[in-house]
């Protein structure tokens, strides 16, 4: 073919192609489900994801008080030490002030008519204050987002310096992660974690799985060798520190034993331990650096989780459930959710939910079906206050840019239409963070404050955000007992 035919052809088949780019809807066109067929403009072949901070995450860190460890205070009454024994000097944390607050607090939401929701709340920490309330405690329920106690760990470590308490709450008895800031944890014996969130396994019949839906399985003790939880305290951390532990487990026969080895000495030893649903609860006197606990089920059990706490003061639960969308509740068990929450007796409920199922489920669908969730809540536990937490912002690559998921904003609106449907409260992250396309800036940050799959937030921005969450809780808090 001559040079000249070639060009020709070269330059037709740019001008069809240059035609059907301006004929292209800007959106593309659908092929097959997820696969749309599109063209870069010419700005899209130019663009870069260079996105620096922008003003609105600039202000959000410039007055935060945060650092990536939610303990950081150097008020706090035991000193954190270096490994020569050395003090290590802590970044200054202020206090929430009510004044500062009103202006520049993203605040919580109420149904019209339930603006008082958490004044039974309200009244309880204010007791504890006082000294005429001993305890309570707020279960916070998550996806990924909260997983390995973020966000829950700032929020209790500033609640607790406030109002009194320590420890870590609720975990699992066999974690799905590990790297937890107030103890290190290992086992012996053929331990099995199931959950009922994500891949179930479904050699499991029953749906007993607890309020953390999630149990261990006790291995068989053979012979002397019982089966044993090790934990190793780091006790220069709040979290790090109780007297009192609760064991929420569920043994297969009657006179089950449960051994407590603390800091190499046998402490004391729970014996005849009846069949089905029941709590151990031990106290112990003095730090605790090295725990044993050690089990003897004759026919194995459940463990649903184990409380680490004070004995008087706010406990605040960490229930992260990786890959969840919160509607699993009225799937489990109910008599054996009720009796754990009896046991528990929250002050709180805070569910934090929605980012899993932007990518895939009908915002309609999922408001009735969340909906359902929050009232077989208000059945079991009733009078609880319930704080609905909707999704961060979270971004999708299209033409080399990313850009906030399109379902974002219909998953929050379906999460607060439900949350104040019920007469619940609810607090929009997604808007409190910067809303659309606030996430780039996160991530662009310096340093930065989430990661680069635009989803989850690095330990420095979850605190921030939980620092946002925690002041707007107190401002309300600070204005009911200005009303009263």
């Amino acid at each position: 073919m001559k040079p000249f035919r070639i060009f020709i052809f070269f330059v037709v088949v740019l001008l069809l192609l240059s035609i059907i780019a301006l004929l292209m809807p800007e959106q593309g066109i659908g092929v097959t489900g997820d696969l749309r067929l599109s063209f870069l403009s010419v700005s899209d072949l130019f663009r870069e994801d260079t996105l620096k901070m922008n003003k609105s995450v600039e202000r959000l860190m410039a007055g935060a008080t945060v650092t990536d460890d939610p303990e950081s205070d150097p008020e706090e009454d035991l000193a954190r030490t270096d490994d020569t024994g050395g003090e290590v000097p802590q970044p200054v944390v202020t206090p929430a002030n009510a004044d500062s607050l009103k202006q520049s607090v993203f605040r919580l939401q109420f149904a019209e008519g339930e603006e008082d929701l958490l004044a039974p709340f309200f009244r309880t920490l204010g007791g504890l204050r006082n000294g005429s309330v001993v305890r309570t405690r707020i279960l916070h329920f998550g996806d990924s987002q909260i997983e390995d106690d973020r966000m829950t760990a700032l929020i209790r470590y500033r609640l607790q310096q406030y109002f009194g308490g320590s420890g870590t709450g609720l975990v699992p008895a066999i974690p799905i992660f590990s790297g937890h800031m107030a103890y290190e944890q290992d086992q012996e014996g053929e331990w099995l974690r199931y959950t009922f969130f994500g891949k179930r396994d479904s050699t499991i019949r029953h749906n007993s799985y607890g309020v953390m839906g999630a149990f261990a399985s006790v291995p068989i003790a053979e012979d002397a060798d019982w089966p044993l939880l090790h934990f190793r305290f780091n006790t220069s951390r709040r979290t790090g520190r109780f007297n009192r532990i609760r064991i929420f487990l569920h043994s297969y026969v009657d006179k089950a034993s449960i051994a407590f080895q603390v800091n190499d000495t046998i402490t004391d030893t729970l014996k005849h331990i009846p069949d089905g649903f029941s709590v151990a609860d031990y106290r112990h006197h003095g730090a605790v650096k090295d725990l044993k606990v050690h089990l003897d089920l004759p026919e194995g059990g459940r463990i649903y989780g184990i409380s680490f706490e004070s004995d008087g003061g706010l406990q605040v639960d960490n229930i992260a459930m990786r890959g969840g969308s919160g509607l699993i509740f009225t799937k489990m068990n109910r008599g054996q959710q009720k009796a754990m929450l009896d046991h528990l007796s929250p002050g709180l409920i805070m569910l934090q939910f929605g980012g899993n199922v932007v990518p895939y489920m009908n915002s309609g669908y999922y408001q009735r079906a969340f909906k359902r969730e929050l009232q077989f809540i208000k059945e079991i536990c009733p009078g609880t206050p319930v704080i609905v937490i909707g999704p961060s912002d979270m971004s999708i690559k299209e033409r080399g840019v990313f850009k906030t998921y399109p379902t974002i904003e219909p998953i929050r609106d379906a999460l607060k239409n439900a949350a104040l449907d019920s007469g619940f409260a609810f607090w929009d992250l997604y808007t409190a963070m910067g809303g659309y396309n606030s996430m780039p800036s996160f991530v662009h940050a310096d340093p930065p404050l989430a990661s680069t799959d635009y989803v989850h937030f690095t330990a420095l921005g979850v605190n921030l955000v939980a620092e946002m969450f925690y002041n707007a809780l107190m401002l309300e808090y600070n204005n009911f007992h200005l009303k009263i």
